[in-house]
């Protein structure tokens, strides 16, 4: 039995490539990480965790086209080239050069349709030198080009007038009926400072001329910062988008149910 189970397994892999195989060509180098000090398993927890989320609640099947936002190395896609196939594709865009030249070298190399893509956006935080301002920037990508689009801990980091651009943004490159899957920290949920799950979360000060949203630094908002529901609906509509479903991050420590470290919002391009 152990010898039939085996050349079945050995037939499988010759005849499709098995994701483990060359999978430490993939892994970036610890000094391209967003935290360096970070280990392994939250890494990869990030990896699979947003595998399932697209999944049950992007409703992504096979043979969908992906893009992802603030892709970085690709962490947050390793799990996908075992799921999407051609004509499937993944696209991936983010601010940092050099995370981006190390996914499309490795990544992109062993899988060609999985693209990165590299967007010179003006950040405080992540890339002050930046050229290009976010709140007036074009998706690099054909109208109604992408099932699902996702981004997990970017408008975390982003003002209100860049949200409102890349929510129209993404329903231009949506097609009909497709899902956003976006992280957010929601005001909503904050209970004051000290009592969320992490110590360096905090949003005591109101963004100048937006009580709807909080930062933790006014002087530098986009370091982190947290929005109200009833904003996020509104740029949405404005965007042509609805509000499909908002599912509670363990960051605040308010519910009695988390799935992720941040809260989720799954938008739909109506």
């Amino acid at each position: 039995m152990w010898t039939e189970t085996r050349a079945k397994t050995e037939t499988r892999r010759d005849r499709e490539p098995i994701f483990h195989d060359g999978w430490e060509e993939l892994l970036p180098p610890r000094e391209l990480w967003h935290c360096k000090e970070d280990n392994w398993y939250h890494f990869f927890r990030w990896t699979w965790g947003w595998y399932n989320y697209l999944i049950l609640l992007g409703n992504m099947k096979m043979y969908d086209s992906v893009l992802e936002l603030g892709c970085n190395t690709g962490r947050t896609m390793l799990g996908l080239p075992v799921y999407l196939k051609p004509p499937g594709r993944y696209e991936g865009l983010d601010i940092m050069r050099d995370q981006i030249e190390y996914a499309q070298n490795h990544i992109h190399a062993k899988f060609p349709h999985f693209n990165f893509t590299h967007a010179d956006l003006y950040n405080s935080a992540y890339n002050p030198q930046g050229r290009v301002d976010p709140a007036d920037y074009e998706f690099p990508y054909d109208d109604n080009s992408f099932d699902i689009i996702f981004a997990a801990s970017v408008f975390t980091h982003l003002v209100p007038p860049v949200t409102a651009n890349y929510f129209k943004q993404s329903r231009r490159v949506l097609r009909k009926g497709g899902r956003c899957l976006y992280s957010f920290f929601l005001l909503d949920n904050y209970r004051g400072k000290g009592t969320m799950y992490w110590d360096f979360i905090e949003f005591e000060q109101r963004l100048e001329g937006c009580d709807e949203v909080a930062v933790k630094d006014k002087n530098s908002p986009d370091t982190i910062i947290s929005y109200r529901i009833s904003l996020i609906e509104r740029l949405a509509t404005d965007a042509g988008l609805k509000v499909a479903r908002i599912l509670p991050g363990v960051w605040s420590g308010s519910h009695e149910y988390c799935l992720s470290e941040q809260d989720l919002v799954v938008l739909e391009a109506v």
